[in-house]
């Protein structure tokens, strides 16, 4: 999907029945408040005493066609620094990366439109998957759960809770100053890297382990200091990665830009397993780590079959490295307190979990 053809816009009456086709279906409703409208005039109304007097709704348009909206409802009172996210896409459209740059683009206004924010928070329903990916995707942070918080449909569902302050927007904006969004679909669709793969380290990939072993961003949050010699590296290959049950170079056009691995437990733990990752700092962002592990997800089941679980622990600072996580379909499932040391000090520590039950992104 060219990004040039998605715009936002305030609604119009005359969007009537570009509207009526989305918000008619009930897919598109089954995890909103409001139920799929059933005639033109109910859509009408809905337009003009709802959509156009909203304080921040806007029609995602495809070349100036409304195929869904985005809802930013500001709180009053002493809550005036938040507002509530929201949006929903004629299904037609699902997958194909127009509901991140939409949101995308709505964040990269309202804190100029609305000055007194400070913060946007989303809630979404646990199964509600795809929703949570685009949040993800546009830079929401993943606070928690919210048990039986939100009356939806007669029914009182579990939430998770999300947010983008505009802290955090200074950096955001940051980087998509020095990106378009054109090419930020490009890199999350893996045209740029579409020639991932992994493959056993060899000795021979000394020069280029070294580029991301020596950088001392690369070990922050990794048991390990960078490396200062390559005897030291090629003594670490030798003895510790060759004979690693299951440690895989990350490869882009085969060559080595950083390692990921699996490390299995034995006796009662035999179930588990540890993955553990690393990429050379000029590749972040990009997303190679969540390709590579969903590389990893897709096979270590089939090569372990005793392998019932696969966990990752995440020093709690480390927010890109959750990110990947979540992106690769990893549950969260909570923070362990003082629960590593790394680099002489104890460390929080959060844990995630893919099962081989789960289903697979």
């Amino acid at each position: 999907m060219d990004s040039s053809r998605i715009s936002l816009r305030p609604f119009k009456l005359s969007d009537v029945d570009d509207f009526l086709k989305w918000a008619s279906d009930d897919r598109v409703t089954r995890y909103l408040r409001w139920n799929s409208f059933t005639s033109r005039e109910e859509a009408l109304a809905h337009l003009e005493k709802v959509a156009i007097i909203h304080p921040w709704r806007r029609s995602i348009c495809l070349d100036d066609r409304s195929i869904g909206y985005i809802s930013i409802f500001p709180e009053s009172g002493d809550d005036r620094c938040r507002a509530n996210f929201g949006y929903a896409l004629a299904p037609e459209y699902w997958g194909q990366g127009i509901a991140t740059i939409a949101s995308k683009t709505a964040v990269s206004s309202v804190f100029h439109d609305l000055p007194y924010l400070v913060r946007l928070q989303a809630l979404v329903e646990v199964e509600h998957r795809s929703s949570q990916r685009v949040l993800e995707k546009v830079g929401f942070v993943k606070e928690g759960l919210l048990r039986k918080y939100g009356y939806i449909k007669g029914e009182i569902r579990d939430m998770l809770v999300y947010s983008f302050l505009s802290t955090d927007f200074v950096l955001w904006r940051g980087q998509m100053e020095q990106n378009s969004f054109t090419s930020d679909l490009s890199k999350e669709s893996g045209d740029e890297f579409s020639d991932i793969s992994l493959r056993p380290l060899d000795l021979s990939d000394i020069d280029d382990f070294m580029v991301w072993a020596t950088d001392a961003k690369v070990a922050l949050f990794c048991s390990w200091e960078p490396y200062t010699s390559k005897e030291d590296a090629l003594n670490y290959i030798k003895n510790s990665v060759l004979p690693h049950p299951w440690f895989k170079a990350i490869c882009l056009n085969n060559r080595p830009i950083g390692a990921i691995s699996v490390t299995k437990n034995s006796g009662n733990d035999i179930c588990r397993g540890e993955l553990g990752y690393v990429l050379a700092s000029q590749y972040w962002g990009k997303g190679v780590a969540t390709k590579a592990v969903k590389l990893v997800a897709k096979t270590i089941f089939v090569e372990w079959p005793h392998l019932e679980r696969l966990e990752a622990l995440v020093d709690v600072q480390n927010e890109g490295s959750q990110r990947v996580l979540e992106k690769a379909g990893f549950k969260r499932e909570g923070v362990l307190r003082n629960y590593f040391i790394l680099k002489g000090r104890s460390r929080d520590m959060v844990m995630f979990s893919l099962l081989s039950t789960d289903p697979q992104i």
